[in-house]
């Protein structure tokens, strides 16, 4: 099934759940145009695959994704990605690599705490990002989710879903089998 009907079958998802937020004025956004699609490729410094082309220029809402993240407007990632070009997060990934947890271990993930080519797809309220990999490690693939802590510097991991398709039928299948609640009415919050 296509990133289109998948996006399409969320939003009706959480309509039926109840997650009326989503779809509040505050909460709804233009999808993106060539123009910033071909913005967003310039600050990554990479092509944008098909899928992720699909996802930005379908896309009108700021969707709720497990952890309480919320999709990026696409106006605004070719600037996010462009402000960090100029941090130095050496000493970050210095930090995060002495902890030896493993995360870069088996060569999915690029050995560096913050890339360009990590384009934001989500954010939670800490600035915390789900990421679609445009430059994975050398076992890694295009496309694979990367979740991005930076509160508390903790950096890159793997995220828990393959792909954007993963990403959305793991969410259709949280709203199917009952798996969330609301914080306050009408604002949805996964188990």
């Amino acid at each position: 099934m296509s990133i289109a009907n998948l996006l399409e079958q969320y939003r009706e998802a959480l309509k039926t759940a109840g997650a009326d937020s989503v779809f509040e004025s505050w909460s709804c956004f233009e999808p993106a145009t060539d123009d910033e699609l071909a913005a967003i490729a310039e600050a990554a410094g990479a092509e944008l695959p098909g899928e992720l082309k699909t996802w930005l220029k379908t896309n009108r809402n700021a969707l709720n994704f497990m952890g309480n993240y919320g999709a990026n407007d696409p106006k605004r990632i070719a600037e996010g990605i462009r402000g960090t070009r100029e941090i130095d997060f050496s000493r970050h990934f210095a930090n995060v690599t002495s902890w030896g947890d493993g995360r870069f271990d088996d060569g999915r993930l690029a050995r560096t705490y913050w890339q360009p080519q990590w384009v934001p797809l989500a954010q939670d309220g800490c600035g915390n990002e789900y990421c679609y990999d445009l430059a994975p490690g050398p076992n890694g693939r295009v496309g694979q989710i990367i979740a991005m802590e930076f509160q508390d510097g903790q950096g890159p991991y793997l995220a828990r879903w393959s792909g954007l398709e993963d990403m959305l039928r793991a969410h259709l299948s949280a709203l199917a089998n009952g798996a969330y609640g609301f914080s306050e009415p009408g604002f949805i919050e996964f188990d």
